[in-house]
C-alpha cells in the first residue's frame, strides 16, 4: 500500500504509477504494517550513479603526440613517401579514442546490473515474505504468477545484458588504451630517428637510410590501421549479438515489442483498488483473520 496505516490505502495498479519517489507500507493480512520501503523511480536511481572525472589521459596524449606527428610528416615528405605516409598518419591517428569513455560506460553498466539485481531480490523476497504467506485470491495469484514467470525472468535477462555490456565496455577500454599507446609508442620511437636521418639526407647514404626508415614507419602505420579494423569488426559483431538480446527483452516489456504501444502490465481491473470490493480479489490466507 502507498499510504500510512492511519489513512485509507491506495493500490498502485502497474502501468500507471504516479511520478516521484514512493514510500510503500507492507502489511500482513490483518492490516498491521510490517515495514516501510522507499522506492525511487528509474530515472532518479540512474541519476544517483557516481560521477567519474576524466583524468585527462587522452588530452595529454594528443598534446604530446602532435609535435611527434609534425616531425614524422616532415621527414616522410623529404623521403618521397609524403602522400602515402600522410594518408596512413591521418588514418591511424583518427582512430585514436578516449579510453575513459569506455571505462565510464563499463562502470555505468556495472551499476545498472547491481540495481537490477537489488530490485529483483527486493521484489522476490517482498512477495514471498509479505504477500504469499498472508494473502490469496485472484489478485494474489496473478501477482504471484507475474513475479515467478515474468518479472523475475525479465530482471534476470536484463541483468545478463548488463553483465555482457560491462564486459564488452571493459574489453573496448583495454583495446582503445592499448591502441593509443601503440600509436604513441610508434611515433615516439620513430620521430627522433626520422628527424636525425632527415638532417643527414643531403648525403646519399643518409637519404637511403631515411627512405628505408620511412618505409618501415609507413609499414608500421599500415599494421596499426589493420589492427584497428580487425578490432572494430570483432566488437561490432559482439554488439550486434547484444542488440538482438535487447530486442528480445523489449518484446517482453512492450506490447508486440513496440514501445509506442505501451508497456505490458498486470491487466488488473481498477476494482482491485476499490475498498468496497477488496475482498473479492484479496482474501486473508487465514480464515480466522477475516
Amino acid at each position: 500500500m502507498s499510504t500510512p496505516p492511519s489513512e485509507p490505502g491506495t493500490l498502485f495498479v502497474p502501468g500507471g504509477p504516479a511520478p516521484g519517489p514512493k514510500e510503500l507500507y507492507i502489511t500482513d493480512s490483518s492490516g498491521n504494517v510490517q515495514r516501510a520501503v522507499s522506492v525511487a523511480p528509474a530515472d532518479t536511481a540512474a541519476a544517483t550513479a557516481a560521477t567519474r572525472t576524466d583524468p585527462g589521459f587522452f588530452r595529454n596524449l594528443i598534446k604530446a603526440l602532435n609535435p611527434l606527428r609534425q616531425q614524422t610528416r616532415t621527414a616522410s615528405a623529404m623521403s618521397g613517401l609524403g602522400i602515402a605516409a600522410l594518408a596512413l598518419d591521418v588514418a591511424a591517428t583518427m582512430n585514436l579514442g578516449n579510453p575513459f569513455l569506455f571505462y565510464d560506460r563499463r562502470e555505468l553498466w556495472k551499476e545498472m546490473g547491481g540495481r537490477l539485481e537489488s530490485g529483483r531480490s527486493d521484489i522476490w523476497f517482498s512477495y514471498f515474505q509479505d504477500v504469499s504467506p498472508n494473502w490469496k485470491g485472484q489478485a494474489a495469484d496473478l501477482l504471484g504468477r507475474r513475479v515467478r514467470f515474468n518479472t523475475t525472468v525479465l530482471y534476470e535477462k536484463l541483468h545478463g545484458v548488463t553483465g555482457e555490456m560491462s564486459g564488452a565496455m571493459h574489453s573496448q577500454f583495454k583495446e582503445v588504451l592499448e591502441y593509443d599507446l601503440s600509436v604513441f609508442g610508434l611515433y615516439a620511437a620513430s620521430a627522433p630517428v626520422l628527424r636525425t636521418l632527415a638532417a643527414m639526407s643531403a648525403h646519399p647514404a643518409g637519404r637511403v637510410a631515411l627512405i628505408s626508415q620511412a618505409g618501415v614507419f609507413v609499414s608500421a602505420l599500415g599494421n596499426l590501421v589493420k589492427q584497428f579494423a580487425d578490432i572494430y569488426m570483432a566488437y561490432e559483431s559482439d554488439l550486434n549479438k547484444m542488440e538482438q538480446k535487447l530486442n528480445d527483452v523489449r518484446a517482453a516489456f512492450y506490447e508486440q515489442g513496440d514501445p509506442a504501444r505501451g508497456r505490458r502490465d498486470l491487466t488488473l481491473t481498477p476494482a482491485v483498488a476499490d475498498r468496497a470490493h477488496i475482498h473479492d480479489y484479496w482474501q486473508p490466507a487465514s480464515k480466522d483473520l477475516r
